[in-house]
């Protein structure tokens, strides 16, 4: 594998979570589905909310799963330059 292949494999966005249930009080639940997003439902299952990761309302709901929000992060830039020789080399 190459080292271009390996970095773009890092670089790819997405994480996947466990699609978990959470019932509520007032009769109903909350969904967290594998895409991240979390849904609330009515007492007949139907969806009365969506919030989607990048919803400002998302961590508020998100909380009830254990999940905090984090900061995406970025690669740092190559610093080697390339055609140069390593020390040693």
């Amino acid at each position: 594998m190459a080292a271009g292949d390996q970095r773009a494999r890092a670089v790819t966005p997405g994480r996947r979570f466990k699609r978990r249930e959470v019932e509520l009080a007032e009769s109903g639940k909350l969904v967290l589905h594998t895409d991240g997003s979390i849904s609330q439902l009515d007492g007949q299952g139907e969806v009365v909310h969506k919030w989607a990761i990048g919803d400002p309302e998302w961590p508020r709901h998100a909380i009830r799963f254990g999940l905090l929000p984090q900061p995406s992060t970025t690669v740092p830039p190559d610093v080697r330059v390339k055609g140069a020789k390593t020390l040693g080399g």
